[in-house]
């Protein structure tokens, strides 16, 4: 037995030694959730990822729900608690995120509607969906680049090489908005709530505003008013609904519903598809209002 004893030890002290090898390995999580950026919204993911790359994995904390009504969830607190960076619009949009977004120092959050050099030719200064505007978009990459840049110094020049890509190729991508835009100046363009002045106005392109998103009913006056703003498009959210529909037809207008959030993209969309798609969508509806310069023009 006493021969036994050593190899008995041995055996032992290399069997803990082992499980403590492997132990670690067990419980490392799949992934480096230090290393996320973290986004509200959908939008703001596909102008973060032109910063990002594969360098860094993006998260979308709201998908398929309204982000103003939005509550973080178990998970979303903690991907919250473990982010690199927090990117946010603010509580004008994101109301009830900014609960959880106030217990995060100020380093490790942004909030683009604190940008001072947004662009709001065209859109009412409390219009939140700074996202619809390629320019926009342009500034906000290149804040997220830079504040990436500080977080990851290593990376700051790519980030950064990044950032001034996007911004020539947002700079073209306006030009041709706004371009294709520009002949519909003069047809009447209703939409449900105030959030499409970013995408229209730059070429402008005037929307009326039937609410400001809260979801509540809409005015009597309102509804008076534009009843006789003669033939146009009544633009809502997707998904197309007969509420929208209806109150279209009230309006005498016809009726489209575009995708600002890209709920509808593909899972590996960029940021240029989301504006050629709206522009696709809006176009379905604002081609098919008859040309009132045209009629002028042929007009005795």
């Amino acid at each position: 037995m006493s021969l036994m004893y050593p190899f008995k030890r041995l055996f032992t002290i290399s069997t803990v030694l082992l499980f403590g090898l492997f132990l670690p390995a067990c419980s490392k999580p799949e992934s480096d959730s230090g290393g996320e950026l973290v986004v509200s919204v959908r939008p703001l993911a596909l102008i973060a990822r032109e910063i990002t790359g594969e360098d860094i994995p993006v998260r979308v904390l709201v998908e398929g729900a309204d982000p103003h009504h939005y509550a973080p969830t178990v998970s979303d607190r903690a991907a919250l608690e473990r982010a690199l960076l927090l990117v946010w619009l603010g509580p004008q949009m994101e109301g009830v995120l900014a609960k959880q977004a106030a217990l995060l120092p100020a380093g490790r959050q942004m909030q683009l509607l604190d940008i001072e050099t947004l662009e709001y030719e065209g859109a009412s200064a409390t219009d939140p969906h700074l996202w619809l505007r390629p320019r926009n978009a342009a500034i906000a990459a290149a804040q997220i680049a830079e504040r990436l840049a500080q977080l990851q110094p290593q990376q700051a020049e790519l980030f950064m090489g990044r950032a001034r890509q996007f911004s020539s190729s947002m700079a073209n991508l306006q030009k041709v908005l706004d371009r294709a835009l520009y002949g519909y100046r003069e047809v009447p363009i209703v939409v449900t709530h105030d959030a499409y002045g970013h995408f229209f106005g730059s070429a402008g392109v005037k929307t009326h505003a039937l609410g400001d998103g809260s979801g509540g009913g809409y005015g009597a006056k309102a509804m008076l008013d534009l009843s006789q703003i003669g033939d146009g498009c009544l633009f809502g959210d997707m998904p197309a609904n007969e509420r929208d529909q209806q109150l279209a037809e009230n309006l005498g207008l016809r009726y489209a519903a575009l995708d600002l959030l890209g709920d509808q993209l593909s899972e590996n969309a960029d940021y240029r598809e989301l504006i050629e798609s709206l522009l696709s969508q809006a176009r379905t509806c604002l081609s098919q209002v008859p040309d009132r310069n045209k009629d002028k023009s042929e007009a005795p």
